[in-house]
């Protein structure tokens, strides 16, 4: 037994050993062939995960859903969040506040009620699944499009609303599959804050309920613990232990939000732009943000080495065509129709900053998928399992197969074409090391 015990324990660390090693060799291999480091880590997940077999499919799932309880993808949202809310700049969240909102809001439903309404069509599952799977893929993801956009030159409202969309639509996407999974599996423990307010109002008012619930208490929350940070600094000046510091106190954020039922993404954005943006970026400051920039980084190359690695020889040879024709759908339909529905109010004529077509056109094609849903496509099963759920078992595994395909093939073929059409649009050369987007 201890021998077993021993041979795990080995098995799995050389695994995570591996995968820290190949994050490692994306930045040289990258910058050799000029090509963005995400789609190189992929690839090096797909070459030492399905192909090689190296990286089992089983700890690939393990490490992303349950290594540490929470699993790597969660906890690696919550530090790649928290980094990148240090940027968040806002003059030009305030400037774009309303697209924002509207992309976040309006955009995030019409995305999952037409990639629902597409994946039920293409397998002919219930609506309530493909809802599910809308849910899913609807938030876009900072962690590509921030490197992406340091690649390229772009006016900074641009690509400012762009991240900040996919900043924010990330714990609202959250939400919105919490609502789905109350329509699936109303029992279930997952949901059990949300139906409790249902049975009390119905789920179209405790939709609204809960959603302003979700966003207000934790944003409130992580206001205060930012100003209070800084606060305790400038009082007890904790120099290079301010690494230490936030990062504990971020992760007690997490924690103590989860265990209550409360989403918390809103208060570790709210505590990130805080400290980004009213620090006195002294000495101390600027390493605490190099530390969090290195993390930050660290966590998105093994997710993205693990996405390569979850998905399995039989899932390619299986489902490629449908992995492909899905992926298209949400690149080439869904999101064209999500952001040219949601922009509609603010390209009034009435409307103080009308945004420009060519903006829209660039906006509708760029929206990569990413973390937040390879890690939410593993929980329609999870939760089936736990409550013996027919529709869940049964349609979960189909929904992260779909979704591991959607995120691969959205981030591969957007980090190439996205330089292409910036070009076409708005007459842009990629940005050479040191440059800085256009004002």
């Amino acid at each position: 037994m201890v021998r077993a015990m021993l041979s795990s324990f080995a098995s799995q660390y050389y695994q995570i050993s591996l995968v820290l090693i190949l994050a490692a060799f994306s930045i040289p291999i990258s910058r050799k062939i000029a090509v963005a480091d995400i789609p190189i880590l992929i690839l090096m997940g797909l070459i030492f995960g399905p192909f090689l077999g190296i990286i089992h499919h089983s700890f690939a799932i393990y490490f992303m859903t349950e290594f540490g309880s929470v699993g790597i993808g969660i906890l690696g949202i919550v530090i790649i969040l928290y980094y990148e809310s240090h940027n968040i700049n806002f003059r030009v969240i305030r400037r774009h506040f309303w697209n924002i909102v509207s992309l976040d809001t309006l955009g995030l439903v019409v995305t999952a009620l037409v990639g629902g309404a597409i994946f039920s069509l293409m397998f002919r599952a219930p609506f309530s699944i493909g809802f599910m799977f809308g849910a899913i893929i609807s938030p876009t993801d900072p962690a590509t499009l921030i490197p992406l956009f340091k690649r390229i030159r772009i006016k900074e409202d641009v690509s400012g609303t762009l991240v900040g969309e996919s900043i924010f639509n990330d714990p609202l996407s959250i939400i919105l599959f919490t609502i789905a999974v109350a329509m699936v599996a109303p029992t279930s423990s997952y949901v059990s804050f949300f139906t409790s307010i249902s049975s009390r109002v119905g789920i179209p008012l405790a939709s609204v309920i809960y959603l302003l619930i979700q966003i207000t208490v934790p944003s409130i929350i992580g206001i205060v613990v930012g100003f209070s940070v800084l606060y305790l600094n400038r009082l007890l000046n904790f120099e290079n232990l301010l690494v230490a510091l936030l990062l504990g106190t971020v992760l007690l954020e997490f924690t103590v939000l989860e265990a209550s039922g409360i989403t918390p993404f809103p208060a570790i954005i709210a505590t990130g732009a805080i400290v980004g943006n009213f620090s006195d970026k002294s000495i101390f400051w600027n390493r605490e943000s190099n530390f969090q920039e290195n993390l930050s980084f660290l966590a998105q190359a093994v997710i993205f080495i693990l996405l390569g690695s979850v998905v399995t020889r039989a899932d390619l040879r299986a489902y490629i065509p449908y992995g492909i024709a899905i992926s298209l759908a949400v690149m080439l339909v869904v999101r064209p129709i999500s952001v040219y529905v949601s922009t509609l109010p603010t390209r009034a004529k009435w409307m103080p900053r009308r945004i420009d077509r060519k903006v829209v056109t660039f906006m509708s094609l760029v929206g990569p998928r990413g973390v937040v849903s390879v890690v939410l496509s593993t929980l329609p099963y999870a939760i089936g399992l736990v409550d013996a759920n027919p529709l869940l078992l049964k349609w979960g595994p189909l929904i992260s197969v779909m979704t591991a395909f959607v995120v691969l093939i959205s981030i591969v073929v957007q980090t190439v074409y996205v330089p292409v059409i910036s070009h076409r649009l708005f007459g842009m050369a990629e940005a050479k090391p040191g440059d800085k987007s256009e004002e």
